[in-house]
């Protein structure tokens, strides 16, 4: 499952362009009360993205981490929400009610005429450091980054490593 997901994000560019290579250990997809999923690749109306999604974990291997790994999710390009201290995901829907919730869901809003816009969900394990709000959604608090790169600048930032998408 893993090599034809990285083709797939390689293909489609969103490897460069918003996340630096990785080894996934799962597979993310979302589905919003409207009914619509979110799957590689698919166009979806603004108006079916307005409420916060479920998101569904399905693992490539077994988890190998402690029971209290913690994981942050976030949907970007620019920060549409991002959500730490999630617990050891297992396949099926991820359990956020203990979760932080840094940034509020966003629902898509493109500009008029600026054509298809790319929402990526990503998993990070976190790491020693504790993910914190960010100061601004469009450029996750980075001044010197485009968008799109904002992602992975906060993932450096604090340490989180991808693990699915």
């Amino acid at each position: 499952m893993a090599e034809p997901l990285l083709e797939r994000l390689r293909n489609d560019g969103v490897i460069p362009d918003v996340i630096d290579d990785f080894t996934p250990s799962a597979l993310i997809q979302a589905e919003f009360p409207s009914g619509k999923e979110i799957q590689l690749g698919n166009t979806l109306k603004v108006a079916a993205t307005q409420d916060q999604p479920r998101v569904i974990l399905t693992p490539v291997d077994a988890p190998s981490e402690s029971e209290d790994t913690k994981y942050t999710l976030c949907l970007t390009e620019f920060c549409h929400w991002l959500v730490t201290d999630v617990q050891q995901p297992t396949s099926g829907p991820l359990d956020l009610k203990n979760a932080k919730e840094l940034m509020e869901y966003m629902g898509p809003a493109p500009p008029a005429k600026t054509g298809k816009h790319r929402y990526v969900l990503l998993l990070f394990k976190n790491g020693k450091l504790e993910p914190q709000r960010l100061d601004g959604r469009k450029k996750w608090g980075f001044e010197d980054c485009e968008p799109r790169v904002g992602a992975s600048h906060y993932a450096k930032q604090y340490d989180l490593e991808l693990v699915g998408e």
